[in-house]
């Protein structure tokens, strides 16, 4: 029997997830998809698939054995522990959680009940950050020196999230999964409010992080460089198939790229297998935790606008 997934939030990013997965069907085994949301509106402009209003009634009514949750922040605890109580896999958006103890929670509970449980980490399977990967692994830069991350977006933000836990956990997953795993020694400087944010991480041998996000911009930019004491590499996120490690010059490295990166997570996701470059559990969880530790910090220098963090 193949998959029988629902999306649940069927807004800006929700939609992106129904398209991908019309996209992947065939691939991954799809046999139905259904689209939740509890305004009618946002339900009534989704096309192509099935549709239900109401999350409380979603997996006994399709039969599901998957649920994708694209709501906002503040409600994915509280419907990620319904969906797996209910017995399915849940992909939960960014952030899993917004603290660490309800993140830990979630966790504990897909283990006790055996499901999968993974988040929004698509970076990780962007093909030229796989491809940089697999050239930094190999020495191609020398060492890493440190990581610059910068996201921003002329879009609007939600007036329940902040920069930290929608945007800047992307860089701090993104460290973890170049540095193997590493975890941030200390948070050196953090600045700036809900819709824009800075911060600095200092990682083992001396590697030092930089994020950069925010939202309202006057342009979209969405950018990776590594820097290694023998070269770097640039990455335009925006850019699948693309990008350029410098040393005595530029140079231009073309990838191959089957799927998007919201595909290709999603695929990952739906296969259940355990070698998997997904971010792991224990990886979320200490991402989690970052995000607490800076909006905390932000707190203390007196960000006033961070305070809804300090839950």
């Amino acid at each position: 029997m193949g998959h029988r997934i629902g999306v649940i939030g069927c807004g800006r990013w929700g939609s992106k997830h129904l398209q991908a997965l019309k996209t992947i069907k065939k691939d991954a085994g799809i046999e139905r998809i259904v689209a939740c949301d509890i305004d009618m509106n946002a339900l009534n402009a989704v096309t192509g698939v099935e549709l239900h209003d109401d999350p409380e009634t979603l997996v006994e009514r399709f039969n599901l054995n998957a649920v994708i949750i694209a709501t906002p922040n503040d409600t994915h605890y509280k419907l990620g522990l319904q969906f797996l109580t209910q017995g399915v896999d849940v992909f939960l958006e960014k952030p899993l959680a917004t603290t660490f103890e309800h993140g830990s929670s979630l966790v504990s509970n897909s283990i006790q009940e055996g499901r999968i449980l993974k988040s929004g980490f698509l970076l990780r399977f962007h093909s030229c950050v796989l491809d940089a990967h697999s050239r930094i692994r190999s020495g191609e830069i020398g060492a890493i020196q440190s990581i610059r991350y910068r996201k921003k977006t002329i879009r609007e933000g939600s007036p329940t999230s902040h920069a930290l836990e929608s945007l800047a956990i992307h860089g701090i997953d993104l460290a973890e999964f170049l540095l193997d795993g590493q975890t941030p020694l200390r948070i050196s400087e953090v600045v700036g409010n809900r819709t824009n944010t800075e911060l600095i991480l200092e990682y083992p041998n001396q590697v030092e992080v930089h994020i950069d996000v925010g939202w309202n911009a006057i342009a979209d930019q969405s950018e990776l460089k590594v820097l290694g004491v023998d070269g770097s590499v640039v990455i335009d996120l925006k850019n699948h198939i693309e990008y350029c490690i410098v040393r005595d010059s530029s140079i231009k490295v073309t990838v191959d790229s089957a799927h998007a990166p919201l595909e290709a997570v999603l695929l990952d996701f739906l296969s259940g297998s355990s070698a998997s470059i997904a971010a792991s559990t224990g990886s979320i969880l200490r991402t989690i935790k970052c995000v607490e530790q800076a909006s905390l910090k932000m707190v203390e220098l007196g960000y006033l606008d961070t305070r809804e963090l300090k839950r």
